[in-house]
């Protein structure tokens, strides 16, 4: 069964909804992008930051990459999707204006 219109806006309005994934946001937005790198960089555990991306993954805000590493070592990064890119440029100027 497809979701409505306003599921999906409630899905992505909720999964934006909690600092902790728009601070996770922010980071993948500055080139962070490796969960382990991420909570490193929050001072969180990285089982926290590994639940938040599974929602934000849910809400189709972000997409996983894999990718290998110098070594040849399997590693994922996350990236923001271009819609979701555009949503939370349109939110910061949203925002911005209160």
């Amino acid at each position: 069964m497809a979701m409505s219109d306003h599921e999906k806006t409630e899905k992505i309005l909720k999964a934006l909804a909690d600092r902790s994934r728009l601070q996770i946001l922010e980071c993948i937005q500055q080139g962070v992008s490796n969960p382990g790198e991420i909570a490193h960089k929050l001072k969180r555990h990285r089982s926290a930051i590994e639940k938040h991306l599974r929602v934000l993954l849910t809400a189709k805000i972000i997409e996983k990459i894999p990718s290998l590493t110098q070594g040849g070592q399997l590693t994922i990064r996350y990236n923001i999707r271009e819609s979701a890119n555009k949503l939370l440029a349109t939110v910061q100027d949203a925002v911005q204006k209160f």
